[in-house]
């Protein structure tokens, strides 16, 4: 390799495959126990099944033109192409003319199926080759290896499996709206008001496929171009949309193991400002809050949060109704200041 990208390499689950990543001249490739790949201008994170005998990725090209320059995405198997589908493409060298350019960033990234033609690729649980592909505008639809979902202007998030991987979930974008889509048949749509529905932040599935919780997101103009994460943020938990936050993040949300209870945080709620929700209930907010997670007796969430030059250890009794947590305690850690 011409560059070795030290954030992609490794083992692959199960077999113990090596990999690793990196620029060859002006493309991009993996090798896989010693055997390169084929390269592209940008290429996504690889994926292994489970025992490790099969992987993927996808990889996209521009192809230059007067007009317009055409993205061709293409999804590779074992080394092999098995797929290959057209983006939605930017602006030719003619713009030059007026003094601006357009380029796609090349690298190892994730990929966005309506600009670059596919999705990063990954496995459901049984072996199936799992990504999203751009047919034709407004139709980008979700394969599942030769089962195929309806058509959407994108697809927003991961495609999540139960366990079992009878059950699979992704949450899609018609017009402006988010789409709930479950085995791929639309669900539930969510409008996004006038910002519009940009993106997902992290999508969860109970083991029993009864509870679909996911992070909508609507951003504006700086959030798209990536000068700020502060955007509109909702958690959606059952087709539930909670408390709309104008925030930073919402961070490690988890179910309980009963799928009763369930907990996220907010980064930056109000400045800079951080709280943890609890089936809807917010707790106050602190400096920052960390490590929320559910104790052995799993009765109770405990977190830390910093309070000034305070240390905290804080505490929820959830509440058997599988809805409201009750007592709240706070318990000093550290008061000196740090």
């Amino acid at each position: 390799m011409d560059e070795a990208a030290f954030a992609s390499w490794g083992f692959s689950r199960g077999s113990g495959r090596f990999f690793m990543s990196g620029r060859v001249k002006s493309t991009f490739i993996h090798i896989v126990d010693g055997t390169p790949t084929p390269g592209f201008d940008v290429i996504s994170r690889i994926a292994f099944t489970r025992d490790g005998s099969h992987y993927a990725y996808g990889g996209a090209d521009a192809k230059g033109g007067f007009k317009k320059q055409k993205i061709f995405g293409t999804i590779v198997k074992d080394g092999q192409p098995v797929a290959t589908h057209e983006g939605k493409g930017i602006m030719g060298s003619w713009s030059g003319l007026g003094g601006s350019t357009e380029a796609m960033v090349g690298g190892i990234h994730d990929l966005s199926t309506d600009f670059h033609g596919v999705s990063s690729p990954e496995f459901d649980p049984n072996g199936k080759l799992v990504y999203a592909a751009r047919r034709d505008k407004g139709d980008v639809a979700v394969f599942q290896g030769s089962d195929v979902g309806p058509g959407f202007d994108e697809i927003l998030s991961p495609v999540i499996f139960t366990e079992s991987a009878e059950h699979f979930a992704y949450v899609a974008r018609h017009g402006q709206d988010f789409v709930e889509v479950r085995d791929n048949k639309p669900i539930l749509t969510i409008p996004a008001g006038k910002r519009g529905a940009t993106s997902v932040g992290w999508i969860a599935i109970s083991p029993d496929a009864a509870h679909l919780a996911y992070e909508t997101i609507s951003g504006g103009r700086n959030y798209k171009a990536a000068v700020t994460m502060r955007a509109f943020r909702t958690a959606v938990i059952d087709g539930q949309s909670g408390p709309d936050y104008n925030a930073l993040g919402l961070a490690d949300f988890n179910f309980d193991p009963d799928s009763h209870h369930y907990f996220y945080e907010v980064i930056g709620a109000e400045g800079d400002r951080d709280l943890v929700n609890v089936d809807g209930h917010e707790s106050r907010l602190y400096d920052a809050v960390a490590n929320t997670h559910y104790l052995p007796d799993g009765k109770t969430i405990a977190f830390v949060a910093r309070d000034g030059s305070r240390f905290l250890r804080v505490t929820y009794t959830l509440s058997p109704s599988t809805s409201l947590p009750s007592i709240s305690t706070a318990v000093r850690i550290n008061s000196e200041p740090r």
